[in-house]
């Protein structure tokens, strides 16, 4: 039996639209949710920092350093990728100026060429050509000859010219390009002096931890409420987000258990449930060098980014189902909540900020805010 058209087409439009309203709707709602979700982090950290009595802790000024500073690294990031684009147009511009020359100096012997034939030619005008020529065949010839001779010279001239400018275009492109690059250089240059600065500002403000710790209760402490921080973060997170819809990839986190990308190329070099002073280590460490690119594992939503005691410099992904990773201690973070990333995208880079005497990248999974051992999840190498 044949199938109606129109009753096809209002099927496929009925099977569609659930997915167009939740794609608009999720699209809608994800800002709202961010902001309110901001919102809420910030008086519970509020809270939180009541509770311990450290309103005007040492941790507040490394916090301060080491934002600055992933926001210098990011702007130098940013300028690197700059230049490397700037240093290509350049080749790019060199190359063709010397396509340009080259035909040019082809251009200009053909000229030189016709030109001297144009004056052998010229000493016959067209009309005595015309007046002294006894052959009607030999006259056509000559005539068809003297014609095409002064049209091709002529659109050769035309085309000379146009080269001519086409290298000058060339040329101011180049000059430009070559000040853009000193800009950049000079820009990039002043802010590696800056971030010089806060690396030896961060030293002064790890110092001052130091001591606090020491005075206050020591590290166990610390890891304590560094830890209760973040449960406290996820919870909230969980909060706003208890339905997930990631309509860029329907490829459930569950799936890929045992198959994720690596984070970052490195070794681990602290396992999942190590102890140190008592308390179980969440996550894994995994070494890398400062800058290093760090990737989304798999497709989400950025719900955090922002530092966090005891982690740093912190980007969290909702993939939806309850499913969340976690991405700590960075140099600087390249996305802002609310953005929506594939896997393999470039989210942050490593570093060690939260206090880390050593670089590298922080990496967790959660499942309805329960840590999951990472390490089960990543695909073997």
């Amino acid at each position: 039996m044949a199938v109606n058209k129109a009753t096809l087409l209002l099927g496929l439009m009925l099977l569609l639209a659930p997915l167009v309203s939740i794609s608009a709707t999720d699209k809608a709602a994800t800002q709202k949710q961010i902001k309110q979700l901001q919102s809420r982090i910030e008086k519970l950290t509020e809270k939180l920092r009541a509770q311990e009595g450290d309103s005007k802790s040492v941790t507040a000024a490394l916090k301060k350093t080491e934002q600055e500073a992933g926001q210098v690294a990011r702007e130098i990031r940013q300028l690197d990728q700059q230049l490397a684009s700037l240093g290509g147009e350049e080749t790019d511009l060199e190359g063709k100026k010397a396509r340009i020359l080259e035909d040019l100096k082809q251009r200009a012997i053909r000229l030189e060429q016709q030109i001297k034939v144009r004056y052998s030619a010229g000493k016959q005008p067209r009309l005595e050509m015309l007046l002294n020529q006894q052959d009607p065949e030999a006259l056509d010839r000559m005539l068809r000859y003297h014609d095409a001779l002064s049209q091709t010279l002529a659109n050769d001239i035309r085309a000379f010219r146009t080269q001519l400018e086409a290298l000058q275009t060339t040329d101011s492109r180049l000059a430009e390009t070559r000040q853009a690059i000193l800009d950049r250089q000079a820009s990039l240059q002043q802010e590696l002096d800056r971030l010089q600065q806060l690396r030896q500002q961060r030293q002064t403000d790890l110092a001052a931890l130091k001591k606090a710790l020491q005075q206050g209760g020591g590290e166990l402490k610390q890891l304590k409420l560094d830890q209760t921080r973040l449960q406290a973060v996820l919870k909230e997170i969980e909060a706003s987000f208890n339905v997930a819809t990631l309509v860029a990839d329907d490829t459930p986190f569950k799936t890929r258990k045992g198959r994720l990308a690596w984070p970052v190329k490195g070794r681990i070099g602290r396992d999942f449930g190590s102890m140190q002073n008592n308390i179980s280590y969440d996550g894994i460490w995994i070494q890398g060098d400062a800058g290093q690119t760090v990737s989304a594992v798999h497709h989400g939503r950025v719900v955090f980014s922002d530092w966090l005691r005891g982690y740093g410099l912190v980007t969290i992904l909702d993939h939806g189902n309850g499913y969340m990773t976690l991405y700590g201690y960075n140099q600087t973070l390249l996305r802002e909540a609310g953005d929506w990333v594939a896997a393999g995208d470039a989210i942050a880079t490593v570093g060690d900020s939260g206090g880390r005497q050593e670089t590298g990248l922080y990496f967790a999974v959660r499942y309805k805010g329960e840590p999951q051992n990472p390490s089960g999840w990543l695909s073997r190498r």
